[in-house]
């Protein structure tokens, strides 16, 4: 563990927008070390930009909690947090303290599961609600450095799969559903990934370039996924082959799409992961398809 570094909070101080300021944390880290850590060193950031106190504390109502005082920082984290989501509730409260526009807003937070999942973006947000994604992505840059991840990923090897989301996670010690998001942003392939619990939508994690599924959360997933079977046999642990599905049980339009695979990961209490990659038509492949069909109406 690395107990202390040094940071130049004037640069940092310069810095207004939050993923910038974790780059510059970043940079500085390299600069020393010759690389980021692939677990973020966030006792010793916090320290170094002010933060006094770091404690576990018994909470129902937040999962992270600052409070700002003299330039000063401290920070509560609810107990029994889980070690990935303990980073990322750390990350969070330290981005508060950071960026500079949220502490001319407010001395005192109080940030819950709800606040933390707030997606960047998010049409008519408040001043409040968009302090509270910032956080949110400030930390998830924090923890997963762009250069190491991206080293990190090469030695995973080529194509996609599960096994990388498992590994990742555990190297970088942040949630397999954080690494997921990220997984799933920067793969060549057309892929997406569902968390689900009992067979049902919890989380849609779509490429951009993904087909649309037509699935929200809460709605059951087709009979035939396999984390509707698997995850009520338990098995924690257990990742299936990637293998070829019917394209029709997942995608809305079936007809523009070659193929479909799916893989799954068997997680406790009847949680569960599916990777599902696309293999989509070319354009020329594209083309012919529709010359058949004018073809066909004549």
């Amino acid at each position: 563990m690395i107990d202390a570094i040094e940071l130049d909070l004037m640069a940092l101080a310069d810095i207004g927008q939050p993923t910038k300021i974790a780059h510059e944390i970043h940079r500085q880290l390299r600069s020393q070390m010759g690389s980021v850590p692939t677990r973020a060193p966030l006792h010793a950031i916090a320290k170094a930009v002010g933060i006094v106190g770091i404690a576990d504390v018994d909470a129902d109502s937040f999962e992270g909690t600052l409070v700002i005082q003299d330039g000063r920082g401290a920070i509560g984290l609810r107990r029994g947090l889980r070690s990935g989501r303990r980073n990322f509730t750390l990350g969070h409260e330290i981005g508060h303290f950071m960026i500079p526009t949220h502490r001319f807003q407010k001395s005192s937070f109080q940030c819950s599961a709800k606040d933390m999942a707030l997606p960047s973006g998010t049409t008519g947000a408040t001043p409040l609600e968009k302090i509270e994604f910032e956080a949110s992505e400030f930390s998830a840059v924090l923890l997963v450095p762009e250069i190491e991840w991206t080293i990190a990923r090469r030695k995973c090897g080529h194509g996609c799969d599960l096994n990388h989301i498992q590994q990742l996670a555990e190297s970088f010690d942040v949630s397999q559903e954080m690494m997921a998001k990220i997984y799933v942003r920067n793969a060549d392939e057309n892929i997406a990934v569902l968390i689900t619990q009992h067979g049902r939508v919890y989380r849609i994690i779509p490429g951009v370039s993904f087909p649309y599924m037509g699935l929200r959360k809460n709605m059951q997933l087709p009979t035939s996924a396999e984390a509707s079977r698997l995850s009520e046999l338990g098995g924690k642990g257990t990742v299936t082959d990637l293998r070829e599905t019917d394209a029709s049980d997942w995608v809305a339009r079936a007809d523009k799409t070659n193929a479909i695979y799916e893989q799954t990961l068997v997680q406790e209490d009847g949680w569960a992961m599916t990777l599902l990659v696309a293999e989509l038509p070319s354009a020329d492949e594209e083309d012919d398809r529709s010359w058949n069909r004018r073809s066909s109406r004549r």
